[in-house]
């Protein structure tokens, strides 16, 4: 493992991840504070990493960034160690989070954080940009959930912002971005978030996972919709794959969903995403 820091910027992260020896090896490796990597060694073809930050969560100003690349047969998990807290923004200032990662042919990278908690107040912006080449293969969770619900803080942050892009072979295939403001009028209204306390956005992009996004695709649409259940979840098709999107009271209906529409991950990583935490 090779890591220098003298490029990085504070809260910037690097990984380069190679086929060694039939397994995936992380071959480069770095990061600057607040930004920690943690990678544990497991059994299985997987190289799974968790990102964390020195304090427990994000504070006004932090800008943490991550670049990954898969070389080629390569498999990583990028996780979180806990929930991302983002706490009362002074000021108003940003916190950002930005990943940008580049999956070559035959490669498998898989995201599945724990979801973003923004605190009354708080102030964050997400950007996630993933290139695909022909051959590559994704898995992207997206989510978050109202606050601290049991201190009353239900939707009171004062700005989310969160955008993904993935291209496949430089052709953009999806982008999908969420805004949540109480400019646009106040969050936990009926006609906004309204009795919904955590949403999430799963896409299953690239051509060796096809036949999986095709039965989620189709599992999903069994799936009767009634105005009043407590999780509501729509798959659509997209170039190369399907995007997913769930609406659920409680942070533990979406989670337990996530976990059924990525369980065919276990065959490919020795273990499903989460399985270890919840």
């Amino acid at each position: 493992m090779i890591g220098r820091f003298d490029s990085l910027r504070p809260g910037e992260g690097i990984l380069h991840l190679s086929r060694v020896a039939g397994r995936t090896a992380i071959v480069r490796a770095a990061a600057t504070s607040p930004l920690k990597l943690l990678m544990p060694r497991r059994p299985g073809p997987a190289a799974w990493i968790y990102t964390s930050t020195y304090g427990g969560g994000l504070v006004a100003g932090d800008d943490i960034g991550l670049r990954i690349r898969l070389g080629s047969q390569t498999i990583c998990v990028i996780g979180t160690q806990s929930t991302t807290k983002v706490y009362k923004s002074s000021h108003n200032r940003v916190c950002r989070q930005t990943l940008a990662a580049t999956v070559d042919d035959g490669a498998l990278l898989v995201v599945a954080p724990d979801p973003v908690s923004c605190f009354d107040g708080a102030n964050y912006e997400q950007r996630q940009r993933i290139e695909l080449h022909r051959g590559g293969a994704l898995v992207v969770v997206d989510w978050l959930t109202s606050g601290r619900r049991c201190r009353g803080e239900q939707w009171k942050m004062s700005r989310y912002a969160s955008r993904l892009e993935v291209a496949v072979d430089g052709t953009p295939v999806l982008t999908d971005a969420w805004r949540l403001s109480p400019e646009d009028g106040p969050l936990e209204s009926p006609f906004r978030m309204g009795r919904f306390h955590c949403a999430a956005a799963l896409a299953i992009i690239g051509s060796p996972l096809a036949e999986a996004a095709s039965r989620e695709l189709a599992d999903s649409a069994r799936i009767p919709f009634a105005p009043d259940a407590p999780l509501i979840e729509a798959a659509s098709p997209i170039p190369h794959g399907i995007v997913v999107r769930l609406l659920g009271e409680t942070p533990e209906l979406v989670g337990r969903r996530l976990i059924e529409r990525l369980s065919f991950l276990a065959s490919r990583l020795g273990e499903s995403p989460w399985s270890r935490k919840w």
